[in-house]
């Protein structure tokens, strides 16, 4: 008997052990969350997905899985705080309610993760459809527009030292694009030329190539006409979502361990060790 009630006795503090570190988890991806959607990074726009005519106002990829975050976070930290109060006091019917509701979260979570990576691949082909259209409908072409997309695409291809999603050849269709020149017709953006100091115009908007007549007379020495961005986008996007990915994990991995020590203590109670005070 006392061997079984010290079995009980570490399932009682595993419990508030793994609850306390999923509270904190929960708090990590609360902070994140607040974190991404305080985050105005300029690339977050190229996510924003069939927003070509609503003027961005949807929320993007990056946006939605800080929202995800932010929410989850918050349910999360409550649900860690709810295990730790079962594990303490170990009333029957408040764990009982707390390993049901957590399964149920864990079957959840389950689902949402087959159906996200089912959809992968689509995602991916529109957000590549989403941006070819949007050059062709908004792209102005100029370092220093205030043109959300125009902006963000600008933001990426100097930051990424490339041109066009899939090539140069994408700004063909720009109507928005101003071509002529002072030099006569350019024949891709300024952005995508290589510049002295990239670091000036993602931060403060000043451009200065290393050639002034790129945009009319692109080469592979004065441009980055040859390197397309879409591969760097999609890395960047992985990199981020990834985060958001590993947490959730680790979440996941928790909750199933809550769960599988609190169907534990339940059964032990049920095996006629109702007093779970620690008395013998």
């Amino acid at each position: 008997m006392v061997e079984l009630d010290c079995g009980r006795k570490t399932l009682k503090y595993m419990l508030f052990v793994i609850n306390c570190i999923f509270f904190a988890l929960g708090a990590v991806a609360f902070g994140l969350g607040i974190w991404a959607l305080v985050d105005k990074n300029k690339m977050n726009v190229l996510t924003k997905i069939g927003a070509a005519s609503s003027n961005f106002n949807i929320n993007g990829l990056l946006e939605s899985a800080a929202i995800v975050l932010l929410v989850g976070g918050l349910c999360v930290m409550i649900i860690g705080f709810l295990g730790c109060c079962g594990a303490i006091m170990q009333k029957k019917c408040l764990l009982c309610s707390y390993a049901i509701f957590l399964l149920l979260i864990v079957v959840l979570e389950i689902a949402a993760i087959v159906i996200a990576a089912s959809f992968r691949g689509k995602v991916t082909t529109e957000m590549k459809s989403f941006l070819r259209q949007t050059i062709n409908s908004k792209y102005q072409g100029r370092v220093d527009t205030k043109e959300p997309f125009s902006l963000a695409l600008d933001y990426a291809q100097v930051y990424f030292q490339c041109c066009g999603i899939d090539s140069y050849a994408d700004f063909n269709g720009a109507s928005a694009w101003k071509k002529t020149g002072e030099k006569g017709t350019m024949k891709i953006p300024p952005a995508c030329c290589k510049l002295k100091d990239k670091d000036a115009l993602l931060k403060h908007q000043k451009y200065e190539p290393i050639d002034w007549n790129c945009p009319y007379n692109p080469t592979a020495i004065n441009s980055n006409m040859n390197k397309p961005c879409w591969a760097s986008i999609e890395d960047y996007l992985k990199s981020r979502i990834g985060v958001v990915i590993g947490i959730a994990a680790g979440i996941l991995v928790s909750e199933i361990l809550c769960v599988v020590f609190a169907f534990c203590i339940i059964r032990a109670m049920r095996g006629g060790y109702s007093d779970m005070t620690g008395k013998v």
